[in-house]
């Protein structure tokens, strides 16, 4: 979606979402769920404490994964007026998409919660359903390094929906809404910031959406990297290091302002390096290039560069 002149992100392409309130790691929502047929069980299933947790999730793991989930819906809602809730007991559910619900007076509830946050639990109340948690997938968690202007801690989710819902009505946040592929928005050549480079790029390596979701649904639980970017300066331009490039540092100071600064072409810097996951940014080009990298629970990119049309 494009983001309106006045909202966070002006006039850029991005996914939908927003800031997670108090509210949305409310005791009420995991009674709500329970009162669904959810367990203990089913709420402990959302988080694999094997690994070193990122520092999203570090604060009581399994809480924050339900409260980050529902911020995901919530802030859906109020952009886009797409509800993914439920109302079918656990016992009834199959299959691996979310469940939406369209029978309530989207605007009235938009307006309401984008005034009070607190109003999505009544709206699930009243409505008799539930957010549908199970059904977003924990894909990926990027940090902003502190040197920008403004700092965003994001937790990505994947959900998949078997039809595209009809009757999509945006806020007054998001000027235009579209559901386009990975590759339809490349070929549209507009420009979206790394993250959303990066994670549709990736998307892009499972055509299949049942399988996609299938992969997702199966590495959800495993929230142990942070994609953090390292900045460094050569003399003829700037790289952004992900982790597992070998010029990524091995240990991490979150709220290191410092740029590195190394006296060499962004070409010898790459040349010198086994394994590349980095953004380069010259006066010639922006581009993402991936060699040898695998991480791990996750998707392996094919050694390329790619192209990064960065705002």
């Amino acid at each position: 979606m494009t983001r309106t002149r006045s909202a966070s992100f002006a006039n850029s392409v991005v996914f939908p979402g927003g800031v997670s309130e108090p509210v949305d790691g409310s005791p009420r929502w995991s009674q709500l769920l329970s009162s669904f047929g959810y367990t203990e069980q089913d709420f402990e299933a959302l988080h694999h404490p094997a690994g070193e947790i990122t520092p999203i999730f570090q604060d009581n793991p399994i809480q924050r994964h339900i409260a980050l989930r529902i911020t995901a819906i919530r802030e859906t809602f109020e952009e886009l007026g797409l509800l993914i809730c439920s109302r079918q007991r656990k016992g009834d559910r199959t299959g691996l998409w979310a469940d939406t619900i369209a029978d309530i007076d989207v605007k009235y509830w938009q307006e309401r919660l984008t005034k009070d946050p607190a109003a999505f639990n009544t709206l699930c109340e009243e409505h008799k359903c539930y957010p549908d948690i199970w059904s977003l997938h924990y894909w990926s968690n990027w940090l902003t390094p502190i040197k920008f202007p403004k700092r965003f801690d994001t937790a990505f989710f994947v959900a998949a929906l078997e039809n595209k819902p009809e009757g999509i009505k945006s806020s007054s946040e998001v000027a235009d809404v579209e559901w386009l592929t990975p590759a339809e928005v490349f070929k549209s050549n507009r420009e979206l910031y790394p993250p959303q480079i990066y994670e549709l790029y990736r998307l892009a390596h499972v055509k299949d959406l049942s399988k996609l979701i299938q992969f997702a649904k199966q590495r959800s639980g495993h929230a142990t990297e942070v994609s953090y970017p390292v900045l460094v300066k050569a003399n003829d331009g700037l790289l952004s290091l992900l982790p597992g490039d070998d010029l990524y540092p091995t240990s991490l100071d979150f709220n290191d302002n410092t740029i590195k600064f190394i006296d060499k072409p962004i070409l010898e810097l790459r040349e010198g390096c086994q394994t590349l996951h980095r953004l380069e940014f010259s006066k010639k080009s922006k581009q993402l290039i991936i060699q040898n990298y695998k991480p791990e629970h996750h998707i392996t990119m094919e050694d390329k560069t790619y192209l990064a049309n960065i705002a």
